[in-house]
């Protein structure tokens, strides 16, 4: 693929890589295989990390299987609930455990989280508007901002340590129950300029650490936040999401 054993731009840029996932059937089978070849022909390892993913049963504990009947079509998953509720379903069903029982409930969840984060975009963007927002320091709701900075540190570490699960835990906590279920509450008698640079700074880093997990729905509303003045303010740039700095 990058052209071995010729020398090529795309051989020195890309070989070795850093980073494999596998299911633990198949190390002995590709992994190790992987390394040995990569190791006798190149001298070099192919990869650093193998991250071990659980294996997905049925919700009975049975092994998914084409010619057992036992298999799930994601395509009709995707079709039936979209693609982020599945990729955040089973993200969060995701644990330290090796196998995880699958059910459609959790990507059931994963649409109403979906439904969500569409309501609250809703809101902040009624709320903020198109005009510019005086500058204010935001310092009223601070519960609500220490909150955030605590998430996205917990989401950081999370993924950086391959927690996945824990990570989509964090953030639908956060989001779900801190922001909306509270914030968003508490702020719909509200019209300052506090509030709404403290709207904009905490959807736009929201998205932001949604992203990996929810790529679609996140890119989109992003695109119709990142237009706004208060989007602006907050040194949203002019690009896609997938390339926007990671929340500090």
């Amino acid at each position: 693929v990058l052209g071995w054993p010729g020398k090529t731009a795309d051989f020195e840029r890309y070989y070795p890589t850093h980073f494999i996932t596998s299911d633990r059937g198949i190390l002995f089978l590709w992994q190790v295989r992987m390394i040995f070849s990569g190791k006798f022909l190149t001298g070099r390892a192919p990869f650093r990390t193998v991250y071990i993913h659980p294996t997905v049963l049925t919700k009975d504990g049975k092994r998914m299987s084409k010619s057992l009947g036992t298999g799930i079509d994601p395509l009709v998953l995707t079709k039936k609930y979209g693609t982020d509720a599945l990729r955040f379903g089973l993200a969060y069903l995701t644990t330290e455990l090796q196998d995880v029982r699958f059910g459609e409930d959790t990507i059931v969840m994963g649409r109403k989280f979906a439904n969500k984060i569409w309501n609250i975009a809703r809101y902040v963007f009624k709320k903020i508007g198109d005009e510019k927002i005086p500058d204010a320091a935001p310092s009223a709701s601070h519960d609500i901002l220490e909150k955030l900075d605590a998430t996205a540190l917990g989401v950081t570490e999370s993924i950086e340590g391959l927690r996945f699960g824990e990570a989509a835990h964090l953030l639908y906590d956060f989001v779900w129950h801190d922001f909306a279920d509270r914030y968003v509450e508490e702020t719909k008698e509200q019209d300052d300029a506090n509030t709404k640079h403290i709207l904009a700074h905490v959807f736009g880093t929201s998205l932001k650490l949604l992203h990996p997990f929810m790529p679609f729905i996140t890119e989109a509303l992003w695109q119709e936040f990142r237009t706004r003045d208060a989007a602006k303010e907050i040194k949203a740039t002019e690009g896609l999401l997938m390339v926007e700095p990671w929340p500090r």
